[in-house]
């Protein structure tokens, strides 16, 4: 009978942290630190990464139970605690464990350089995965809205777009001269017409035909479009 190595492993560890508690033993910065990581992961498992941690231990400690470890990290904050409470012959002692923290980020990058007062467009982006000592703000989950932006200053390819790098600007502008598309079945005709209203991304818009004067309800396709149906 063959066993898992993963199973079997999380049975050693659980072996080890119950003889720990029940039997005592020595605590040294190698013990605290492995107890510190394994408490890290069973609260957020993989949305965070341990940098660097920190034990304040001037030499090893005998102790009779480990009581309790409890841990010290708000999520999305860069540094953070895990607290190790100890019983040994000369009372109770606390040992802390000091944390740097990256934490899981998925960000919109730019996939290409783009210009300042360009609008921006969802294939000059990119989805990645990042581990950041916080995650940015960045506004626009749907990379789809981004054409209702433009870059407030140059962003190179590469960077991560923030929420302070655009300004939010209509597609279309009362009084601008744009496209309307009339769709009906497999019929379409394209004709000029005035927007009435400021339009964003599927923004519903007044528009003015310049053929006929007619005023009619389309919504927001693209820059300068409207699809009336």
């Amino acid at each position: 009978m063959r066993c898992s190595p993963r199973p079997l492993t999380y049975v050693v560890k659980l072996l080890l942290f119950l003889s720990l508690i029940s039997f005592g033993g020595v605590l040294d910065r190698e013990k605290a630190r492995e107890i510190a990581l394994e408490k890290v992961k069973e609260e957020f498992g993989n949305r965070v990464r341990v940098e660097s941690a920190s034990i304040i231990l001037r030499e090893p400690i005998r102790y009779k139970k480990l009581e309790r470890v409890e841990i010290s990290v708000r999520e999305g904050t860069p540094r953070g605690a895990v607290h190790i409470y100890l019983l040994t012959e000369k009372g109770a002692r606390r040992i802390s464990v000091l944390l740097d923290l990256r934490w899981r980020c998925d960000v919109l990058v730019a996939a290409e350089d783009i210009e300042r007062g360009e609008r921006v467009y969802p294939w000059q982006v990119a989805l990645e995965r990042v581990y950041m000592k916080r995650c940015p703000i960045q506004g626009v989950e749907n990379p789809e809205e981004l054409v209702n932006y433009v870059a407030l200053r140059p962003i190179p390819k590469g960077e991560i777009l923030k929420k302070s790098f655009l300004k939010r600007e209509p597609l279309v502008r009362r009084g601008e001269e744009v496209n309307v598309i009339f769709r009906k079945g497999n019929l379409e005709i394209s004709f000029t017409g005035e927007v009435l209203d400021n339009g964003f991304l599927g923004d519903v818009v007044r528009v003015r035909s310049a053929n006929t004067g007619k005023i009619l309800r389309g919504r927001v396709v693209s820059e300068g479009s409207v699809l009336v149906k």
